[in-house]
């Protein structure tokens, strides 16, 4: 009899998928391995098993070669969390077919200018989608097919009968899939990856995060984020992972106790999300339970700041208050939760590792094949992120530049020679655009971005970024905030407000004022926001002002509000300082 892992993976399987050449490779052996393991589930409780997600990925690529689509071509998927994405994304790489998956929340011209950069020839989409597919179809040079997946039809548009093709044997060198830059300094770029490149990282990755074969994960993110694309999709072919998709972050709170992961891996706003809705549920919970829950995590974040050691009153006080909000939560299974994409609040992280999550942060970019530094596990450091992975070179430039070069680094951006030779220097160096610290022990710390910084009037350089972050830091009713200055004076910003603790208008505006004066204080003078607007309007991913992870669009915001902007430096909006105080020059 095979020994087997607990959730029911063959023994040995891990390692020989680790060892699979491509990722059509890996694929395979854990179909076939853990053939009657489920692999992906839906939130209403459907399942695929692997046998069922294999056979239904060479039926699709039936469908796909009967569209005319070869070796070397380009689909496009417009598709949420949903097990048909990891299907129709599955049965183009056994066809040699390079993958692009573009985000459901895009406005309607970057998914014009998406589409037609990335060459695709054929769009998958949901129902939902239909329409904007249809006119993307019309308006497209070079997209010829359409395939609409219905909500209750599933993949029947490519199913059906007929002859499956015949398979491609793609090599490690070989393309796999295209994945688009958020475009916060420009156009979006397609980064061409091989299997190679996501093999390598894939491997380094579990190294460094030893996950266990069969792990359950959550897929919710984008699937055009890169993360969320390794995390759920190419991990998964590996680990025989359990694959739970939820269809959209609003969901995720909901979905966690169901699946219980294994892993979990969010951006900054999802676990600021979840402190602030940890600490309103405090605020209703019986007395005695919230005086123990928050003198429990009083004794966590000392202890996590390296204040005192682990004492028995932590220990009892963790296993009466904080095991059960764990629990209630869906993480008390969680063996790695991570935070990345962008930069995150040091009072984010000390809370959620004082609540006992086992916390670490990932730096990436889409260019690595998203991770390159990830801190070891039990290693947290506040501010610093860790080392780099196997394999991956980290080093830092003259001028503070971050820079890296490995196996898991991109083929080039598609369509653009000259932005790919001006990224990548002869020696093989990715010239990442961030800036950062490398300590004694290769961790590093990211400081703020090369072309994200703003030159004042004075001819100071800042890190808008940092800015942000550090008042961000200072007030979680601050939902976005953008800090403005090049060629001014002085900075000022500009603020949108979350829903989360509606009250009196006049107190939330307050709040917001004292927390831009106490950030004010840890900055340096020129660093320091002199008036700040709060501005009535969502920034969305769809709006054009933020990216699909919610980094701010710095020109399309200027240009949106280029009179409140003028109208602060002429002195309206209000400060965050004291009356009286001076708010113009620079200190």
């Amino acid at each position: 009899m095979t020994a087997t892992t607990a959730a029911g993976v063959p023994a040995g399987h891990l390692a020989r998928a680790l060892d699979a050449p491509t990722v059509v490779d890996a694929f395979e052996l854990t179909a076939e391995a853990c053939a009657e393991l489920p692999a992906l589930r839906t939130t209403g409780g459907e399942a695929y098993s692997w046998a069922r997600y294999r056979a239904a990925a060479r039926g699709c690529a039936a469908g796909l070669a009967r569209l005319g689509l070869r070796a070397g071509d380009t689909i496009g998927l417009l598709l949420g969390n949903r097990p048909e994405f990891h299907v129709v994304d599955a049965a183009a790489m056994t066809l040699g077919v390079t993958t692009c998956s573009f985000h459901l929340t895009s406005p309607d011209e970057e998914l014009r200018y998406l589409v037609t950069d990335s060459r695709a020839a054929v769009l998958v989409c949901a129902e939902a989608e239909r329409g904007r597919a249809e006119r993307l179809l019309a308006e497209c040079k070079g997209l010829r097919e359409l395939v609409v997946v219905g909500d209750t039809d599933g993949l029947a548009a490519l199913l059906g009968s007929g002859a499956a093709p015949q398979r491609h044997r793609p090599r490690p060198q070989d393309l796999l899939t295209v994945v688009y830059t958020s475009g916060t300094s420009g156009p979006p770029k397609g980064v061409e990856l091989s299997h190679a490149a996501v093999r390598a990282a894939g491997r380094a990755f579990l190294e460094r995060v030893p996950l266990p074969a069969g792990a359950r994960l959550v897929s919710y993110l984008p699937m055009a984020h890169i993360a969320e694309r390794c995390c759920s999709h190419y991990l998964p072919m590996v680990l025989g992972a359990d694959v739970t998709c939820c269809e959209t972050p609003d969901r995720l709170f909901e979905v966690l106790p169901e699946v219980r992961p294994h892993w979990l891996f969010s951006v900054p706003r999802i676990w600021e999300k979840l402190r602030t809705r940890l600490l309103a549920e405090l605020d209703r919970a019986p007395s005695e339970f919230r005086r123990g829950a928050l003198r429990a995590l009083e004794l966590g974040e000392a202890l996590t700041t390296g204040v005192h050691d682990v004492t028995d009153e932590y220990r009892r006080l963790d296993q009466t208050h904080l095991a059960p909000v764990r629990a209630l939560l869906g993480l008390d299974a969680a063996r790695f939760v991570h935070v990345g994409a962008a930069p995150v609040r040091e009072e984010t992280m000390r809370f959620l590792r004082a609540l006992g999550l086992p916390m670490g942060e990932i730096w990436g970019m889409t260019e690595l094949c998203a991770a390159a530094c990830v801190t070891v596990p039990g290693r947290h450091r506040p501010g610093w992120i860790g080392p780099p992975l196997p394999e991956v070179e980290v080093r830092t430039a003259s001028d503070g530049e971050v820079l890296v070069r490995g196996r898991t680094l991109m083929t080039g951006y598609r369509g653009r020679p000259r932005e790919t030779a001006a990224a990548l220097d002869p020696q093989g160096w990715l010239r990442t655009g961030d800036l950062g610290e490398l300590d004694a022990d290769g961790s590093l710390r990211i400081t703020g971005r090369k072309k994200d910084l703003i030159v004042t009037g004075y001819g100071r350089n800042l890190s808008p970024s940092r800015i942000e972050a550090r008042i961000a830091a200072e007030e979680p009713l601050i939902d976005q905030i953008c800090v403005i200055g090049d060629g001014r004076p002085h900075l000022v910003a500009l603020v949108t407000l979350s829903a989360v603790g509606e009250g009196d208008p006049a107190g939330r505006i307050e709040r917001v004022r004292e927390g831009l004066a106490r950030a004010n204080r840890g900055l340096s003078r020129p660093e320091r926001v002199r008036r700040f607007a709060v501005v009535d309007e969502d920034w969305t991913p769809r709006s054009g002002l933020v990216t699909p992870t919610l980094k701010p669009r710095r020109r399309q915001i200027l240009a949106r509000y280029r009179d409140l902007v003028d109208d602060l430096y002429a002195g309206g909006g209000r400060t965050p300082r004291e009356d009286g105080d001076e708010n113009s020059g620079e200190d």
